[in-house]
């Protein structure tokens, strides 16, 4: 869906989709929460009221730069998780906190002042680029989210620090 409001890959609400799929709390951006359910059972992946749900989310995002950010975070999750087909979401997918996040990461390893200008100049890559980033911080929130919903008394785990972080 090419259109007025922004320009996404060809596949992106399929991906989407299926991000939404492995989301049980649904997702989140900019205070929109777009629930698992009922919309899994209302809707399929190619119906045009799927598509413009997402799109109704994205012109949330007023900053184009920003919105761009928001895409590559989405298409970064889809191959995550196509990748590790056991890896799921157990919270609402965040998906302004884990740009923040990956921002964040990108300032501490760069010693950067700006806080998003250098990290939206950065190219698409894995290598020192944006997604890389952004996959650290993807695995992260997946991991630390699932050690700390786990059952963990018989383990002996404090689960108040961080138990696995990729940096």
């Amino acid at each position: 869906m090419d259109g007025a409001v922004s320009r996404v890959p060809s596949t992106f609400y399929e991906h989407v989709w299926s991000i939404l799929e492995r989301t049980p709390g649904g997702i989140k951006l900019c205070n929109i929460l777009l629930p698992q359910q009922p919309t899994l059972s209302d809707m399929t992946d190619y119906e045009l009221n799927f598509s413009l749900k997402i799109e109704e989310m994205l012109s949330r995002v007023a900053d184009p730069a920003y919105r761009c950010l928001v895409v590559e975070m989405f298409e970064a999750i889809n191959v995550l998780l196509k990748r590790n087909p056991e890896l799921r979401f157990i919270q609402t997918l965040d998906v302004n906190y884990l740009i923040d996040e990956a921002v964040k990461l990108f300032q501490q390893q760069t010693n950067s002042k700006e806080s998003y200008q250098d990290f939206y100049n950065l190219p698409i890559s894995l290598v020192g680029g944006s997604t890389g980033y952004m996959i650290r911080v993807i695995i992260n929130y997946l991991f630390n989210a699932t050690i700390q919903k786990s059952d963990t008394n018989d383990l002996n785990i404090n689960t108040n620090i961080d138990v696995c972080k990729i940096s």
